[in-house]
């Protein structure tokens, strides 16, 4: 069923600040005199009611959850969840009888135009207020920074302002400084924010430096190696080897080291690439991680660019549709959807979207498998670092 927000006839809507999730909601004016909760519970599991200074939440039970409207976008956002009432009060705190979010908002200014689409379930979009703005007049960060100062209980130290594609961080008290990205990065960027793993400026810096790096490696011709430094030909076949903590792996007992092969001794124990055949092509095909077995690769280089291979499938990316795995298709990839290849200064390798600074990482989610998900920075993803690689010949 629809959300729905009920408007009494003392409230002002545009006195209240505006969420990204009204644009999907329905604004319904009501008779306060005659409006009947008890009917619309019946009708519907939740929804809203706005007051004066403060609303409303109808949430599976007969009496409403009085909220605070600096976090109405946040407390909307996880209503329209499939979640219970006890997850509601393990995410909110309470107090002086009022429900909130823990954090303040984050300011977005987007334009009325041409705004990209609320997502559902993101710290970056859940926990924010919204003013929209005209095209014509342009983004003026001098007033969106004052408006900001208005409203102590946002965030004060950035605010988000987004036209079309293109998102600024702008930092408050001066303007100047703005970190610009696209909706390649946008969760990752503002949930590094809002998390406080980092600043305007390091973004900034981190951006320059990434940028230098690849103009310099554009400018060389690019050549696969293996772990010993040997090129690898277009065709050869190989493993890549993840680089880890398995190499100071203390629970290993030295005798059963000795009656290990060579090869065996080379498998045991690593983390490896391996395609993941439980995906399937409607959601693209996959590339995951596995300990002791890993699948066999090959590259082939079109154009200059090398491209890394499983059977007849090109590695790729797509961050574009907001798909942040390792994938592989039939298809030679776009640009957009490349994958690079670089070195490492102790001459391993990194994977890294084309034309952003989006990093690989992996994830063991069980004890033998995981995942690979493209990652803003280099510092850890859900505790895993960024991942390293090198290249073993079958």
């Amino acid at each position: 069923m629809e959300p729905i927000i009920f408007v009494p006839e003392y409230v002002n809507v545009s006195n209240i600040d505006q969420c990204l999730l009204d644009k999907h909601v329905t604004f319904c004016p009501i008779d306060s005199k005659t409006f009947d909760a008890g009917a619309q519970l019946e009708q519907r599991k939740r929804f809203i009611v706005l007051e004066k200074d403060y609303f409303d939440a109808y949430f599976h039970r007969g009496r409403p959850d009085k909220c605070s409207y600096q976090s109405r976008n946040a407390i909307m956002a996880f209503m329209w969840r499939p979640c219970d009432w006890m997850d509601f009060y393990l995410n909110f705190l309470i107090v002086d009888g009022v429900v909130g979010f823990a954090m303040p908002p984050v300011h977005y200014f987007v334009c009325a135009n041409d705004s990209d689409d609320f997502n559902l379930n993101s710290p970056a979009d859940d926990n924010t207020i919204v003013e929209y703005f005209d095209r014509d007049y342009g983004s003026d960060f001098a007033k969106f920074a004052r408006v900001v100062k208005d409203k102590p209980y946002c965030v004060q130290n950035y605010f988000i302002v987004n036209v079309c594609q293109t998102y600024h961080a702008v930092k408050t008290d001066d303007v100047s400084i703005r970190y610009t990205f696209d909706k390649d990065v946008k969760y990752q960027v503002i949930e590094l924010l809002v998390k406080k793993s980092a600043t305007i400026e390091e973004l900034i810096e981190k951006d320059a430096l990434l940028s230098e790096a690849k103009a310099d490696t554009d400018n060389l011709p690019f050549q696969l190696r293996d772990s010993e430094g040997n090129v690898v030909a277009d065709g050869t076949k190989f493993s890549l080897q993840i680089v880890g903590s398995w190499e100071e792996d203390e629970d290993i007992d030295e005798a059963d080291l000795a009656n290990l092969t060579e090869r065996e001794l080379l498998y045991h124990n690593r983390e490896w690439l391996a395609f993941n055949i439980f995906s399937g092509p409607e959601e693209g095909h996959t590339i995951g991680c596995l300990y002791e077995d890993g699948s066999e690769f090959t590259c082939e280089t079109i154009d200059g660019i090398v491209y890394l291979k499983f059977e007849d499938m090109y590695f790729y990316n797509d961050l574009s549709n907001n798909k942040y795995g390792l994938f592989v298709g039939k298809d030679v990839p776009t640009k957009r959807q490349r994958v690079r290849i670089e070195y490492t200064e102790d001459g391993n390798l990194i994977l890294r979207s084309w034309e952003s600074r989006v990093l690989a990482a992996n994830e063991f989610m069980k004890s033998s498998c995981g995942i690979i998900k493209f990652n803003l920075r280099e510092t850890p993803y859900y505790g895993h670092p960024s991942m390293r690689l090198r290249i073993i010949r079958r």
